[in-house]
């Protein structure tokens, strides 16, 4: 799993108000993130700033946005499970009109992945682009999905556990992410079904208050696990340093 943010100029100033953007980044790396961070940010449907690799320190990105005028911006910090660890395979990815970051594992492109030593996000790209596809075929897969289709922001959530949303109306602040830090309640919200967002106004009848739940605990550990029913995929983490027991 990666840690992904769409989020718009208002957003960003809510998140650096109460958190710190530059923490916040650091928290969604130190989560499941860490093998390359990438952002990309757009004012009037063009891209204004853009940057990703495998050495991309998070303040840097900080920096960068807090220092942009945009309307929309994406960060990605990648946990690899497809595609080498390298500058090219971080996200996001760009091909025309179209921008992407996806957070999940989606076999059913592994065939063009392989073939070309990509992520299968970029493999799911490269079909969307060749096929001129509209959002609509991203909701035949099980991913979470932002980014800029013809320079308008978008994010698709087939699984919603893996999305939340910061949502504050006075001052129109959005941000879609991964996770927020536990202590960061207010106006925060999770999806009661799949949702496909194109920059129009946010639905608020799929959408309720965030309530941590308690966590999971493991006792007997092997040398991998999978999660499904947390994480919504099969993916796989080494985990001899975990110990007995171990909080999800």
């Amino acid at each position: 799993m990666c840690r992904l943010v769409l989020m718009n100029k208002q957003g960003e100033k809510e998140i650096n108000r109460r958190y710190g953007l530059s923490q916040y980044l650091k928290y969604l790396e130190e989560s499941y993130g860490g093998h390359g961070n990438g952002f990309i940010a757009v004012k009037n449907k063009k891209i204004v700033s853009y940057s990703k690799g495998i050495n991309l320190d998070v303040r840097d990105i900080a920096n960068q946005l807090k220092n942009t005028e945009y309307d929309w911006a994406i960060f990605h910090t990648r946990l690899a499970s497809v595609g080498s660890k390298n500058d090219r395979n971080c996200h996001p990815f760009i091909k025309g009109r179209n921008i992407i970051a996806m957070n999940g594992t989606e076999d059913s492109v592994s065939f063009l992945s392989d073939a070309k030593d990509i992520t299968d996000t970029e493999a799911i790209l490269d079909i969307m682009s060749k096929y001129n596809l509209g959002l609509a075929a991203l909701t035949n897969l099980n991913s979470i999905f932002v980014g800029f289709q013809n320079g308008e922001p978008f994010m698709v959530a087939n699984n919603t556990r893996n999305i939340m949303l910061l949502y504050k109306k006075e001052n129109d602040a959005i941000i879609f992410a991964s996770e927020f830090p536990k202590n960061l309640r207010k106006d925060i919200y999770e999806f009661k079904e799949c949702y496909v967002w194109n920059n129009d106004a946010i639905n608020e009848n799929i959408i309720k208050k965030y309530k941590p739940s308690k966590p999971v605990s493991i006792s007997k550990w092997y040398d991998y696990y999978g999660f499904d029913e947390v994480y919504g995929q099969g993916y796989f983490k080494r985990s001899n340093e975990a110990g007995d027991k171990y909080a999800v």
